[in-house]
Parts: structure tokens; sequence; C-alpha cells
């Protein structure tokens, strides 16, 4: 069915413009350009996350991604390996509470050996007498989950906790169904579209214009620290209008942070942690994105260490020399406009220089000035 979608397209960029000043031979240049997450798989690649179910009258599920990125869903960086699921027949404000008219009230479905399980198995048959059923996902699977009825709209409430593997390698991250699963009929597999409620950082670093001639700069190191969101509440509302569902934009709440340090390492192929030696002023990525509650309270240190080299001989002039900047408002003023978007991969382009840190705006630009920590 042709379900009107209403979370909003947000290209926006988050970006301004300072200088930083300092006794340090490393300046950055960091400019956030938000970027929609890339769709994550065609039907064919969701084949082996679909529940291949041996009876044909059984009620299966197959929750599919269409905000994440790869990085998020796939074999190397796996989905949840659970969600929650709630069903219905015959929804209505005065029944969502009803027992009678729940097929599924909170049910944990796990993904093992390429299908999605459940216990006990519910079938199609049994609900032959009705003809309207609605059916409500998220992952990963949380015992507090609600579904509830609040001023007209249908509300799905569930509370991830997350940890440093999950941010870091893009794993395990929740997700949230997008337009609930609407059948006029029994029959057939549940099918969820699930939207990414995090967002993304992709680390990218190059040299100044200046720099590639005299000096390399070899980077050994980054790290995001502070007190880092790691646990919230994630609630999307959703209406039943002419006959079709509309979702709202979904919203973290009653978030919690604790001192967390996301070591963000740069793998090669074989997926060895390796140094990022920077020679040009083409911008090179560093590691894979990594992931945060998009809320203000994300404000972590940025931790960068690194060797300085003469550029014709190779000679180290400095060593193991590390840098910060704070990740806020008062030094990123764009942000004070947007904030942060769930779905969106966030550019963080850094650009070492002498003794100042460049932050480009898009259009007027903005200039501040800082002290290195």
């Amino acid at each position: 069915m042709g379900i009107s979608k209403n979370i909003k397209s947000h290209t926006s960029m988050l970006s301004t413009s300072n200088y930083l000043f300092g006794k340090a031979w490393l300046g950055y240049l960091l400019s956030l350009l938000s970027v929609p997450f890339i769709a994550a798989c065609s039907g064919d690649d969701l084949e082996q996350y679909a529940q291949r179910a041996d009876n044909a009258n059984e009620i299966g599920f197959m929750p599919r991604t269409e905000n994440v990125t790869r990085a998020t869903y796939s074999v190397d960086n796996p989905h949840p390996d659970n969600m929650g699921a709630y069903g219905f027949h015959d929804l209505s404000s005065d029944t969502y509470d009803k027992a009678a008219n729940r097929i599924f009230s909170n049910q944990m479905v796990s993904f093992t050996d390429g299908d999605w399980t459940y216990s006990p198995v519910k079938y199609w048959p049994e609900y032959s007498a009705y003809d309207s059923f609605d059916f409500f996902g998220y992952m990963p699977y949380t015992k507090t989950a609600s579904f509830d009825y609040l001023a007209g709209k249908y509300i799905l409430s569930f509370t991830p906790t997350l940890n440093e593997t999950n941010m870091t390698e893009g794993t395990d991250l929740p997700l949230i169904c997008n337009v609930p699963h609407h059948k006029n009929a029994p029959g057939q597999i549940v099918n969820f579209d699930m939207d990414q409620t995090m967002t993304g950082f992709q680390l990218k670093f190059k040299l100044g214009e200046k720099m590639s001639k005299v000096r390399e700069f070899e980077i050994t190191k980054v790290v995001v620290s502070g007190t880092i969101p790691y646990k919230g509440k994630i609630t999307r509302s959703y209406q039943f209008k002419e006959g079709k569902w509309e979702f709202e934009p979904l919203e973290w709440s009653d978030v919690v942070s604790k001192s967390m340090s996301l070591n963000i390492v740069n793998k090669d192929e074989g997926l060895n942690a390796v140094s990022l030696t920077l020679a040009d002023n083409e911008f090179h990525e560093w590691g894979s994105p990594f992931f945060a509650i998009p809320v203000e309270s994300f404000t972590p240190t940025i931790s960068v260490t690194y060797n300085v080299k003469v550029a014709d001989n190779g000679t180290v002039t400095r060593e193991n020399v590390t840098n910060k900047i704070v990740f806020n408002k008062d030094n990123f003023a764009n942000l004070k406009k947007t904030g942060l978007t769930p779905g969106k991969i966030n550019s963080l382009e850094i650009a070492i220089v002498p003794d100042h840190l460049y932050i480009l705006a898009d259009e007027d630009q903005y200039i501040g000035y800082l002290v290195m920590e």
C-alpha cells in the first residue's frame, strides 16, 4: 500500500569555522556534512534474513532495512539477533490493550541458522474470521518494551543498552519499524521496514596545502572519549488515516550517560590495525563509522595521536603526540541549528596544518578561536 512517509530528509550541513592555536604542529579542519544512510540491502541480499517457514500457514517474519548502512546490517557486522513484535487483529483505540485482539504482545523473535523463529508458533488459520491485521516491530528485543494508545496515536517504545563494541563496530544497533505491516486478510510473511535510530560519524584526514611539501603525518590512534550516552528510550508514534499508516520521526528520551572511551581503529583488508600516513592533500578515511545516540549530551573529546616525519627522508621529528578537540555546539555553530539526526552519517573531515584548527562553514563563514587542550 502507498503509505505517506513523514520522516523528512535532513541534508543540511553541520559545520562551522574556527581557528585553534597551540604549540604543536597539528591543527584540524573539521566539517560535518550530513548525508543519508545508504539503503542497506536489495531483495536478493535480504533472502538470507527471511523466515523460511516449513508450514505456509505459519505467521512468519522478515525485517528489512531502509535507512541503514551495510556496516550495520550485514553478515560481517550483523543486525541484532532478535527483535520484539506486536501484532493485532481488528486494532482500534478500544482494542489495542485487549488480550483477545493481540496476536503478539512483545513477542521475542530470534535469528537462528538463517531463520527468524519464535515459540509458540502461531498460524494464520487461527485468525481466519478476521480481516484486519496490524504488526509493529523493533530490534533488539527488550522485556520492558511497550505499546500504547494516547491522543489518537499508537506509541511503540523500547529501551536498548549500548556498549563500546556496538558504537565502534556498528553491530547490533537498535532499529524500529517505520510503516507498520497492515493486512486486510490473513496469510504470508509479516515484513518490517526498519529505520536506524543512531547517528554515525566517519573520520577523514588530510594534510593542509603547505604541509605535504615538507612533512608527513602518521596517525596511529584516534579515541573518542568522555561522558557518552549509552542507554535511552526510543519512541515512535503511528496514526492510521484513510486506510493507511503514517509514522512520526523517532525520539530518544530518558538518556543515560557514563564515562566511555571509543577506540576508533583503522583496519586493513585483513582486519589488522594499521596506522595512516598522510602525504598529500586528499582526504583519507580512518576506520569505519562510529555511532552515537543523537542527543545534545553527546559532546565527546576527539583525541588524535600521531608521529611527524620529514617528507624527504622519513626522519621522525615528533613522536606519539596527542592533540584534542571537544565536539560540542560551542565549537560547531551549525549544530545549534540542526543538531544530530538519526539515520545519518556525518563526515568529520580533519586537515592537518601548522598551529591552527580550521572548521569550514557551508555558505557564511563563522570564525571563532579556541585554545588547544
